[in-house]
């Protein structure tokens, strides 16, 4: 301890400005002259400066006492006329030195969010310390004869995030207390660029969450991916409506991507003034066959699924809207505006002699439950079309996977109630997750058969390969 005038203590101006309520600080002036000072404050020092670390709440309190010509008594010495004891920053225990800095640090104002929240973990860590401390001090004492460890330690409890945010905050509480636990959480990861790199603790910990969705992914992947194969996809000749309506297959998948008729006459179609030759639809697209169909499909696409799901849906623009509401009646939270897909390398030009060549498709976005999506991704998809197999509304592998990628985990059901040329399954097992195909065409049908061939051909080369 040493004795020096309250004048010579300087107090950095990088200490955040806390209001000090007059009412608590008079409270704590009393207490001090009523009782005496139990800790002086810290202070280091820098040269021929003396630097406040930690104590200024009460050395308000004894500036406030001196003021007034009072004094107080500090190990049975009497301080007065602005004399009053401090203890040195290096003369403290280890943890009284940690606890020291800390509480220097965490009053700083221009502290960067990544060294705030390493301040908040090392005081958490500190006040765990101490509360083990105590534990180990009173299993040692006399007052525990006869007492087990569990007994004592419901005397002297754990420290808790709670108690962390309160001593920081002043609060223990709804955001504070949520602030405090992701500092300490976050602070354990500052080594990883992503999380340190964030902007504010909040992108961080969003970027932390998905980085622990994405490897729990990759190990579950690697799991699953020890025996999953192309036999593992169902590929049914049938009629949606039949095999949806089945209760067998109620509550079944997590997600829907389908690319249904779309009402629009696309039998009708000469694409590109009949120029594309060899690509036709083989199925009724008539605006009368398509509205019963899909609102009888909107309702089962609501049974088929898990209590949280997703579902992606394609369809005309002159019909979307009316789609959103019948997907909205069924059930599904629905995203206002569409999905849109452009196509960069194809397209049609239903007027060749008038009009431009369209190269871009929608689709409906529906999520039921609080299902969320694995990653952000912008609303407007670019893709390139794979080789035609000879079917009018063939999609490429890579949209699907780009849908996928939004909503499954491995392991998860995906159903394409309209599967077509199959272009599910390639993109279901890019993710090793379990596709269903209902095609009723039997064109189309065989088109889906050797998507799945092609899948276990392709392992059957791997596995040749790493042999």
């Amino acid at each position: 301890m040493r004795k020096i005038h309250l004048s010579s203590i300087q107090i950095k101006p990088n200490r955040q400005r806390l209001e000090f309520d007059p009412e608590s600080l008079q409270e704590l002036a009393n207490s001090i002259e009523d009782r005496g000072l139990l800790h002086p404050p810290v202070v280091r020092q820098e040269g021929e400066e003396i630097t406040l670390v930690a104590g200024e709440r009460r050395l308000r309190a004894i500036t406030q006492i001196f003021e007034l010509g009072g004094s107080f008594t500090y190990n049975g010495e009497t301080f007065q006329d602005g004399v009053l004891p401090v203890n040195n920053l290096g003369d403290l225990s280890e943890l009284e030195a940690e606890e020291a800095e800390l509480d220097e640090n965490l009053k700083r104002k221009d502290l960067t969010w990544q060294e705030h929240a390493k301040a908040v973990a090392r005081l958490h860590a500190l006040r765990q310390k101490q509360a083990e401390g105590n534990l180990e001090e009173l299993l040692e004492s006399p007052d525990s004869a006869g007492l087990d460890a569990s007994q004592i330690a419901e005397v002297v409890p754990k420290h808790t995030v709670a108690a962390t945010a309160q001593e920081v905050y002043g609060s223990s509480v709804g955001a504070h207390y949520n602030t405090t636990r992701e500092e300490i959480l976050l602070a354990q990861h500052l080594d990883n660029p992503v999380v340190a790199s964030a902007k504010s603790p909040k992108e961080a910990f969003k970027a932390l969450k998905r980085l622990e969705e994405a490897e729990a992914n990759r190990q579950l992947a690697a799991e699953i991916g020890k025996s999953f194969s192309a036999d593992d996809h169902r590929l049914f000749n049938q009629d949606c409506l039949t095999f949806m309506a089945d209760p067998a297959n109620h509550g079944y998948f997590d997600v829907i991507l389908t690319d249904p008729p779309y009402g629009m006459g696309a039998q009708n179609f000469a694409d590109a003034g009949g120029k594309l030759t060899g690509i036709e639809h083989h199925y009724d697209d008539s605006y009368e066959s398509w509205k019963p169909l899909m609102r009888e499909w909107s309702k089962l696409s609501f049974l088929v699924t898990k209590p949280e799901a997703h579902a992606y849906v394609f369809c005309d623009i002159d019909n979307f809207h009316e789609l959103r509401d019948m997907m909205a009646e069924a059930g599904w939270t629905t995203f206002r505006t569409p999905l849109i897909n452009v196509k960069s390398n194809s397209g049609r030009v239903p007027l060749p002699e008038h009009g431009p060549r369209r190269q871009y498709e929608i689709l409906l976005y529906a999520f039921k439950g609080k299902k969320p999506v694995n990653f952000i991704y912008p609303d407007v998809i670019t893709t390139q079309a794979d080789k035609n197999l000879s079917h009018g509304a063939q999609k490429p592998v890579e949209l699907y996977e780009n849908l996928l990628l939004r909503s499954v985990r491995p392991g998860d059901k995906v159903l394409d109630s309209f599967a077509g040329s199959g272009t599910i399954f390639p993109a279901c097992h890019t993710y090793k997750c379990e596709a269903t195909g209902l095609e009723l065409n039997p064109e189309y049908f065989a088109l889906c058969i050797k998507r799945i061939d092609e899948i276990r051909q392709a392992a059957s080369q791997l596995e040749l390969l790493e042999s």
